[in-house]
């Protein structure tokens, strides 16, 4: 059995590329809003792309829409789970986010969410699913723009459990730093 050599670190542009084809390659993640109590509420979403920064689409009678409205602070989570489950955990990685959620309502952004969702989704293009979605005050259907504040990249294509804290910068759209989550959390030095 050959012995596995420690790889190398990757570089901030190797995370950020890392995370953008892992949003751009899986469409459905959780989605936790906060309710007027204080208590989370999550729900499975979908989520297209553009860049770091993610979009979702619900209707304006959910109880998510009403949640991002009294308090657009949001968590999500998305992952690649390799199907051949725990045999295949070193490709599995995941990205958990704390952002913030903003209602789309510039009719060119609503246009571009529906382009970078059939880009993403081609299968949405056989469906009326992106048909009838207008500025939020004309329909019920509604775009929310999460941006990215801070984060946790996981990523055992690197090595087992190897983890990093992401804050972001320019209004989401980049990473700013990165930390070493064991050496943040005192579970042991960097190596």
């Amino acid at each position: 059995m050959e012995a596995m050599m420690p790889s190398l670190e990757p570089s901030v542009a190797e995370i950020q590329e890392a995370i953008v084809e892992l949003l751009r390659a899986e469409e459905i993640g959780t989605l936790a809003t906060i309710d007027s109590e204080g208590r989370p509420s999550a729900s499975y979403m979908h989520f297209a792309s553009d860049g770091l920064v993610v979009y979702t689409h619900t209707f304006s009678y959910t109880r998510k829409h009403l949640q991002m409205q009294q308090n657009p602070n949001v968590s999500y989570t998305i992952g690649y789970l390799p199907p051949e489950g725990y045999s295949g955990r070193r490709e599995t990685r995941y990205l958990q986010i704390q952002g913030r959620a903003t209602l789309v309502t510039d009719p060119a952004e609503i246009q571009r969410v529906v382009e970078v969702s059939l880009e993403q989704f081609p299968w949405a293009a056989d469906t009326s699913m992106y048909d009838n979605i207008k500025v939020p005050d004309q329909g019920q259907q509604v775009f929310y723009r999460i941006e990215p504040v801070e984060g946790l990249w996981s990523d055992n294509r690197i090595r087992l459990l190897w983890r990093v804290l992401l804050e972001f910068g320019d209004g989401g759209k980049a990473i700013a730093n990165v930390e070493d989550y064991n050496v943040v959390v005192g579970r042991r030095a960097r190596r």
